[in-house]
């Protein structure tokens, strides 16, 4: 009998040939469009929104794409944008945002920002001297909607009468400092920017 030293590599060869006749390669997806998931855009202009978008390939598959997107806000002094997040720049108006893909796929879409027309306060006592008070807010926005907790690009102070101890979305705590009749509180939206406006409160 004849010893064939190198019978197990032929086998393997003879293995992975008969093989290769039957191996397939995926087929590549290629990306027909993209876009934006939501429409009729609105953000309150004490807010911020995170959009969302698509990527839909050649055979009917998609994936969420907000990532892989790069976002713009095209120069707009209404809006700016963080990747998918929105958030206001002024105090109401529109503007559009953008998206691309390795500049040949776009998609875009209007966003309209909502005018702050008032806050609402719940009541201070005055006349309750060192001790902590909570006092609620929220604020009115244009076509009369009411309530809105107001999550950003605000900035409070008030007069020498007074400390603002904490604030957040919808209270702040505030101690009365002195024997007065009256307090005065500001509260200012986009300050330090063209766009700043403020918002007056005497508490008495």
């Amino acid at each position: 009998m004849k010893f064939y030293k190198n019978l197990p590599s032929l086998l393997l060869l003879s293995f992975l040939i008969s093989c290769g006749d039957n191996t397939t390669t995926s087929p590549i997806k290629d990306i027909t469009s993209i876009a934006i998931n939501e429409s009729n855009i609105s953000v309150y202009a004490t807010g911020s929104k995170v959009l969302t978008s698509t990527v839909y390939y050649n055979d009917g598959s998609t994936k969420n794409g907000s990532a892989d997107m790069v976002w713009d806000n095209n120069g707009s002094s209404v809006i700016g944008t963080t990747t998918a997040l929105i958030y206001p720049v002024m105090n109401g108006g529109d503007a559009n945002v953008t998206i691309d893909y390795s500049s040949k796929f776009g998609d875009s879409k209007l966003v309209h920002v909502k005018k702050l027309i008032s806050i609402n306060y719940s009541d201070l006592n005055i006349s309750d001297i060192g001790t902590p008070q909570v006092i609620y807010f929220n604020g009115n926005f244009e076509n009369n909607e009411t309530n809105v907790t107001m999550q950003r690009n605000l900035t409070w102070s008030v007069d020498s009468n007074a400390t603002i101890n904490e604030v957040n979305a919808s209270q702040l705590t505030l101690t009365v400092d002195y024997n007065v009749t009256s307090i005065k509180l500001t509260t200012t939206l986009f300050e330090y920017t063209e766009n700043s406006i403020s918002f007056e409160h005497i508490f008495y």
